[in-house]
């Protein structure tokens, strides 16, 4: 009777041991399935894998990456593989040569600030000025203590000069100089020049005393170029506003050919002829890295 209850008792304990390295290996051979889902919280799509995890960095929410209506698919997939998934971005691209050539993508369309790039704005609107007769050679210009920025001597409060002596200090950097014209000018009449030239979101708000004077994007700033190319509103004065461009871009840097190029922070912008070929690449990234993979990017779709 003992050996009956000691054999059943081993072929219970046999059993037992079969059937839970049987759910094991059924556990281990079972597929492991990831869902992809859009913010909207839609099913995208399923990935099957039976031996390995999914690469989590590799995973893309196409709906954070945004083109504008019209943009050219080869321009708009070359900048998103040049710009990665990793970054904040607003990147715009014009082919001067054909106007419906052009791509705008961007994951975030926030206005960013900037001191530089209103510099290159308020001389624009200065020259709408000058065009329209509203400002002269004759004009003189009194600096006030509120224009007074920074510790520059070469301009003093109390002193009246010409616009154009106060429009070389400003693209030195001088902001006192800056201020002087913007007053003069009117802050809303540079607006109105701003948005003629296609400058949607971009408005000054500040002064250059200020840690922002505006907002302005990429592909704004795009636009404004564009506009500077073709002629548009300051006429002659186009070369001067071109000329102004100094310094070196991330974005150009394996460009050819006659390069006008200006930049502040993580803002650049670009305009480029070469071999016949004529365009504009404009972009603010939260991180500069990858420009000059871009600037090289939108090169080769638009010069092949």
């Amino acid at each position: 009777m003992k050996n009956n209850i000691v054999v059943g008792a081993l072929i219970a304990s046999l059993l037992a041991f079969v059937v839970y390295t049987r759910t094991n290996k059924d556990a281990e051979m079972r597929k492991l399935t990831v869902v992809q889902v859009k913010k909207s919280g839609k099913v995208k799509k399923t990935v099957s894998s039976t031996d390995k995890e999914p690469n989590v960095n590799s995973i893309e929410y196409d709906n954070q990456v945004k083109s504008s209506k019209g943009s050219d698919k080869q321009l708009v997939k070359a900048i998103k593989k040049a710009m990665g998934q990793d970054v904040s971005y607003q990147v715009a691209a014009y082919d001067l040569n054909k106007s419906s050539h052009f791509a705008e993508v961007t994951n975030t369309k926030s206005g960013q600030d900037s001191q530089k790039i209103f510099y290159l704005y308020l001389l624009l609107a200065l020259y709408a000025q000058e065009k329209s007769g509203k400002i002269g050679a004759s004009t003189t210009i009194k600096v006030t203590k509120a224009d007074k920025a920074g510790t520059s001597t070469a301009i003093a409060v109390g002193i009246s000069y010409g616009p154009s002596y106060l429009r070389e200090q400003m693209l030195k950097g001088n902001k006192t100089a800056a201020n002087a014209l913007l007053r003069t000018i009117g802050t809303k009449q540079v607006n109105k020049i701003l948005k003629q030239l296609g400058a949607s979101q971009t408005k000054v708000t500040g002064t250059f005393s200020k840690s922002v004077v505006g907002k302005t994007t990429a592909s704004d700033l795009a636009k404004i170029m564009v506009s500077i190319y073709q002629g548009k509103l300051v006429g002659s004065y186009n070369q001067q506003v071109l000329t102004a461009m100094t310094g070196k871009t991330k974005l150009a840097s394996k460009a050819k050919g006659t390069i006008y190029q200006y930049a502040d922070g993580n803002l650049e912008v670009a305009l480029i002829s070469n071999n016949g070929h004529n365009y504009v690449v404009s972009a603010w990234s939260s991180k500069t890295d990858d420009f000059a993979s871009l600037g090289q990017a939108v090169k080769q779709v638009i010069e092949k």
